[in-house]
């Protein structure tokens, strides 16, 4: 398939891959086949639907049409016509999956639908549906709950005894009075019933460490973290809020980003991410639900009912659905979100890389700016917080797409305080030696953040390299670009170059954002921790470990800290000093 790839042109059409004996099994349409085939052939993650669907595949075939509206009106044909079981199985995916742990006497843990008839407890619904995958290979890695399908007596135990994954009692390794803890507290992790199992755990590794068991209290101690880094900062902020579903819309840079998080018995069970482009042609799902609300203009509101419709077709809603919009439907009610999980919900919100029609984007480039387009962009941002570790990003754009193996980030070494000026200066002297060296390849173009000033400090050290490449700046909140010839860009009235430089913009924020807090996150834990008698590296790696938010050490108490192995008055002066953060 890959060597047919070859022949499938960059134009709007319907592909159909099928199974050894023709049969199709699955129908997309796409506005270039050439890249949506590519995408599918080139996936590696088998939790992916791209992936499945070529694994099941041995050929494709595909049909060309003029724009892509035709392709929704044959795909939905085709689909009428073959019946294939992968649309059908992807159009099921609205039945999101469950965890069940069954009832047997030795239970498991299974991922099952809604349909699927399996005796236990549920836990659910998980979105998206790796989710689930993935807690359940947390479940067994953390408490060890066998993974076979039926349970039967054996000799020898499995694989999964020896990586230890499995307390195999299917050789009898393990009583059913243990066995049944460790399903206790699986139920326990599910269920939300963290903190008094936290506390229960505590007095589980203070008791076998005391009795010298130290495999045991290994194991307890794993799952504490475990517990702790998944669904313990959740807790305090759905306590209120125990079954519900929390949406989040908000546009930026011509796009509608969203993220909804499903949250049941007080803990996050999963996130989806959504985005939303009302430039580019809709689905037709998304075409059929604007047309039933007589939407002329898209916004938040609409994007945002549109999008809770279609999440409870067929599903049963939660007791509340707090929501960052209205709802235009009747039939769902919601609540504005509180102030507290709406920070949590905007930390967990993901901005997707933007697919930007690079035809398009080039002729808007080239009749504004009077340049050829460049294929090698590279752009820089300093991040710094009071002059607090201060540090620059570099990131790499090249003929469509981010080249994160060319990312750098960079410490700024001669600078005290806060000089975004001099910072910039310092950074772009040590890229632009290196470019000038032939270490790194040239760019046609350099993108810095900020206004004139920025652009001035950019020229300056580019000239006194000697270096033939562009220098623009591009300055905050205006989306006004300045060129190193002096023009000056109001890139809101293009909107392609818009989205263009604001979205390199942006990612180079984020990835010197990045950096610059773990920077600080050190820096703060080195200095003040730094001359406490027996808190040594191990010490500190543990303390690490246990609390990667040195800040959380200002709320626990000497016994907790004690339990993992900190010395009584070394605990106290450590709790001393985080209060003081």
């Amino acid at each position: 398939m890959r060597e047919k790839l070859n022949l499938v042109p960059d134009a709007p059409g319907v592909y159909l891959f099928k199974d050894g004996e023709g049969n199709v099994i699955y129908v997309g349409k796409a506005k270039s086949l050439k890249n949506r085939l590519s995408t599918h052939l080139n996936c590696t993650d088998p939790n992916e639907k791209s992936y499945r669907i070529v694994r099941s595949a041995k050929d494709f075939d595909f049909i060309v049409v003029k724009n892509e509206r035709e392709a929704l009106a044959l795909e939905a044909e085709l689909i009428k016509k073959y019946l294939p079981r992968f649309n059908v199985l992807l159009k099921d995916d609205k039945s999101y999956p469950y965890i069940v742990i069954t009832e047997e006497e030795f239970p498991t843990v299974k991922v099952v639908r809604k349909k699927d008839s399996v005796e236990g407890e549920r836990f659910g619904p998980f979105i998206p549906a790796k989710n689930a995958r993935a807690l359940k290979e947390l479940l067994h890695k953390v408490f060890k709950l066998r993974k076979c399908k039926e349970l039967q007596k054996r000799d020898k135990p499995c694989l999964q005894y020896y990586i230890d994954r499995c307390t195999a009692p299917c050789c009898g390794y393990v009583s059913k009075k243990d066995y049944r803890e460790q399903v206790k507290g699986a139920l326990s992790f599910l269920k939300g019933n963290v903190r008094s199992y936290i506390s229960q755990l505590y007095n589980q590794i203070e008791e076998a460490a005391e009795r010298l068991e130290f495999e045991r209290a290994a194991i307890l101690r794993d799952q504490l973290i475990a517990i702790k880094g998944i669904y313990e900062k959740s807790l305090a902020f759905f306590e209120e809020h125990r079954s519900c579903d929390v949406f989040y819309l908000e546009k930026r840079n011509g796009l509608f980003y969203g993220v909804k998080l499903t949250v049941r018995n007080g803990i996050v069970y999963g996130k989806e991410n959504f985005t939303f482009d009302p430039i580019d042609p809709w689905d037709e799902g998304i075409l059929r639900e604007l047309f039933e609300f007589g939407v002329s203009q898209v916004t938040e509101d609409v994007v945002g009912t549109i999008w809770l419709k279609n999440t409870y077709e067929g599903e049963e809603k939660p007791d509340e659905i707090l929501a960052s919009f209205k709802s235009l439907d009747p039939r769902f009610e919601t609540k504005p979100i509180p102030e507290g999980i709406l920070q949590l919900v905007k930390k967990n919100r993901t901005f997707s890389s933007v697919n930007i029609n690079l035809a398009e984007l080039q002729k808007e480039y080239e009749s504004v700016f009077l340049d050829s387009f460049p294929q090698r962009v590279e752009v820089f941002d300093i991040s710094t917080l009071q002059g607090t570790g201060t540090v620059a990003s570099c990131v790499v754009w090249e003929r469509g797409q981010f080249v994160k193996d060319d990312y750098r980030r960079y410490r700024v070494k001669t600078v005290k305080g806060v000089n975004d000026y001099a910072s910039m200066e310092e950074v772009l002297t040590r890229r632009f030696r290196r470019i000038k060296n032939g270490e790194v390849k040239k760019p046609d173009l350099v993108l810095v953040d900020g206004g004139v000033g920025q652009l001035n400090v950019a020229i300056k050290v580019r000239d006194s390299f000697g270096l033939d490449l562009r220098v623009f700046s591009i300055a905050k909140k205006e989306e006004i670009v300045y060129t190193d010839d002096g023009e000056v860009v109001e890139t809101k009235r293009y909107p392609h170059l818009y989205r263009f430089f604001t979205t390199l913009r942006d990612e180079a924020h984020r990835f010197a954002l990045a950096f610059n807090r773990k920077v600080r996150n050190k820096l703060m834990v080195s200095s003040i921790f730094d001359g406490i008698k027996g808190l040594g590296t191990k010490r500190k790696k543990l303390l690490e470990k246990f609390y990667p938010d040195p800040k959380e050490l200002s709320h626990v108490t000497p016994e907790e800290l004690v339990k993992i192995g900190i010395p009584r008055k070394v605990a106290e002066e450590v709790i001393e000093r985080a209060k003081k953060l």
